[in-house]
């Protein structure tokens, strides 16, 4: 089971992902409103296991402290490369007023520190860290396989790929072509039935993103 929960001021796609049979459970980027995810866990009494951040940016970060406090074993789990954003606000950029008006994050260390090809598993279930750097130095996306019942491949792809756009790349540490390059060498090689699950906004598939996305599609990379 997937459920969406959208999040603070920026309405970040904080997802779910749940074992039915086990009620063991991984959060993807708890952003904001640390109670409303709490309290989804609770009332269905899951088992929260991991919680993986697809990039150390604030707003996706915001409520790692307050989930960890209420869950001590659950494991925090970034990419290497943005480990050091967690702490910092000045780091994460939620010292800047386009995220929480100015209202600074400060997130536990990570538990595990993951590389491109790492499995991370809940249940039954194993996604494929795949580094998408561009966004973040250590932006990643979250792959499954799985096509259990015919379902198609599952994607979580972070502020890296949205729906007919991508992530911005105009903060420190950014890329555009490194950003582009991540979704077009990464991303487009997927199965493209695969449905993506972005940090921000409605879901689309590989597929619709191949043949519609305006700010990959119209860019050749050289080199």
């Amino acid at each position: 089971m997937i459920q969406k929960i959208n999040v603070g001021p920026l309405q970040v796609c904080c997802y779910i992902v749940v074992d039915t049979d086990t009620a063991e459970t991984m959060v993807v980027d708890p952003g904001a409103d640390a109670m409303a995810i709490i309290d989804f866990l609770k009332y269905r009494h899951l088992l929260p296991k991991i919680m993986v951040i697809t990039h150390g940016h604030g707003d996706h970060i915001g409520a790692n402290a307050e989930l960890k406090a209420a869950f001590p074993d659950i494991q925090i789990c970034v990419h290497e490369d943005d480990q050091d954003m967690l702490p910092y606000p000045a780091k994460n950029l939620s010292i800047l007023a386009a995220f929480y008006g100015g209202t600074t994050v400060r997130s536990p260390l990570a538990d595990r520190l993951l590389k491109d090809g790492d499995t991370v598993a809940v249940g039954r279930y194993a996604f494929e860290v795949i580094h998408t750097p561009g966004h973040t130095p250590g932006g990643i996306c979250l792959y499954s396989k799985s096509t259990e019942d015919g379902k198609p491949p599952v994607l979580f792809s972070g502020d890296t790929l949205f729906k007919e756009s991508i992530g911005r790349t105009d903060f420190p540490g950014c890329s555009q072509e490194r950003l582009i390059r991540s979704v077009k060498e990464r991303l487009f090689v997927l199965d493209e039935r695969t449905i993506v699950y972005p940090g921000h906004g409605p879901s689309t598939t590989i597929a619709e993103e191949k043949k519609n996305n305006p700010f990959v599609t119209e860019v050749n990379l050289h080199g």
